[in-house]
C-alpha cells in the first residue's frame, strides 16, 4: 500500500467552500393589526331653531331632539284632560291672535296641571338658556322685604304664576309672572339702542312694582301673531284678582334681544322698568 505522506493544507483546495455572506436586505416595518375601529370622537350639534344641544349619531338623543324641536315649533300638546280639567281658570280670550284663550297655573292648581306648565317651562328655560326653578321654589309664597314692609308681615302671596296661552289642546306661548317689590327704570340711551347687544342699562333709583316678567315665550310656528302682546294684557289684568295693574308697576327680567324689542313696543313712549331675579 502507498505510504501516507503529510498533507500541506495550504496546497489542498477545501472539499467544502465556506457559506457566502448575504447582503444585508431593508428591515420590514412589523405587521399591525386592528384589533378595534374608531370612529371618531361623536360630535354635538346645535339645533339653530330650538337651540338643543345633540349627538345626531345618537339614536336616544337624536329621538329626544325632535321631540324637543317638534315642541318648540309647533306648541306642547298638553292633552284635552287638561284643558277640561282647567276650563275654570280660563282667565282671557286671545284678542290680537286669530284664536286661543289663556290659562293660569299656580300654586294653588293641581299637581297634574303643574306638572304640565312644568313641561312647558323646561322647553323655554333650554330655548333661552335660562336656569330650571325647582318646584319648592315655583310653587311658593313670598313676602315684602323688610324695608317696604309697614304696618307689620304682609300676608304672604304666591311668588309665581304662569300664563299659557292655548289653541286647542297645544300651549303656543306662555309668560312665567313673579311678584316683584321694587325695579329700576331702563335709561332711554339703553332702552332705544340697538344691535346684537341685549344689555340693559339701569338707573339707580328704585320704584314700587307688583309684577315681573321673569320668561316670556312663544312657539316658532306662532311668532309675529300678537300671542306675546295677549299674553302681557292678560297679566296685567290678571296677575292679581280684580285688580289692573299699572304698567308702570310692571318690570321686566334681563331681557333677551327679542325681549327687549317686545318691552319697547309693550310700554310705547314710556319709561320701563327691569328687576333683579334672586
Amino acid at each position: 500500500c502507498t505510504p501516507l505522506t503529510e498533507v500541506n493544507s495550504n496546497s489542498v483546495r477545501a472539499s467544502v467552500d465556506p457559506p457566502k455572506k448575504k447582503a444585508p436586505q431593508p428591515q420590514q416595518p412589523p405587521v399591525l393589526k386592528q384589533m378595534q375601529i374608531d370612529l371618531g370622537h361623536e360630535v354635538r350639534r346645535t339645533c339653530a331653531t330650538c337651540g338643543m344641544e345633540y349627538v345626531p349619531s345618537n339614536t336616544e338623543d337624536a329621538a329626544l331632539h325632535k321631540k324637543f324641536h317638534n315642541m318648540n315649533s309647533t306648541g306642547v300638546d298638553l292633552g284635552k284632560a287638561f284643558m277640561r280639567a282647567n276650563a275654570s281658570r280660563w282667565v282671557y280670550e286671545a284678542t290680537r291672535f286669530d284664536e286661543g284663550y289663556v290659562v293660569i297655573v299656580d300654586r294653588k292648581a293641581s299637581p297634574t296641571a303643574k306638572n304640565q306648565a312644568k313641561k312647558v317651562l323646561e322647553v323655554i328655560c333650554k330655548e333661552l338658556s335660562s336656569p330650571t326653578i325647582e318646584d319648592e321654589v315655583l310653587w311658593s309664597q313670598t313676602e315684602a322685604p323688610k324695608h317696604l314692609q309697614q304696618n307689620g308681615v304682609p300676608e304672604k302671596v304666591d311668588r309665581y304664576k304662569v300664563f299659557l296661552h292655548m289653541k286647542d289642546s297645544r300651549c303656543v306661548g306662555a309668560c312665567l309672572t313673579e311678584r316683584i317689590w321694587e325695579s329700576r327704570p331702563v335709561k332711554k340711551s339703553a332702552a332705544s339702542g340697538n344691535g346684537p347687544d341685549s344689555s340693559v342699562t339701569v338707573g339707580e333709583e328704585r320704584h314700587p312694582a307688583i309684577v315681573g316678567i321673569s320668561r316670556i315665550w312663544t312657539s316658532g310656528s306662532s311668532r309675529r301673531k300678537g300671542i306675546a302682546m295677549d299674553l302681557l294684557d292678560c297679566v296685567v289684568s290678571n296677575f292679581i284678582y280684580g285688580m289692573e295693574i299699572p304698567k308702570e308697576q310692571v318690570a321686566f327680567s334681563q331681557p333677551t334681544e327679542s325681549g327687549k324689542g317686545l318691552a319697547q313696543s309693550f310700554f310705547g313712549n314710556e319709561e320701563w322698568h327691569v328687576y333683579e331675579e334672586s
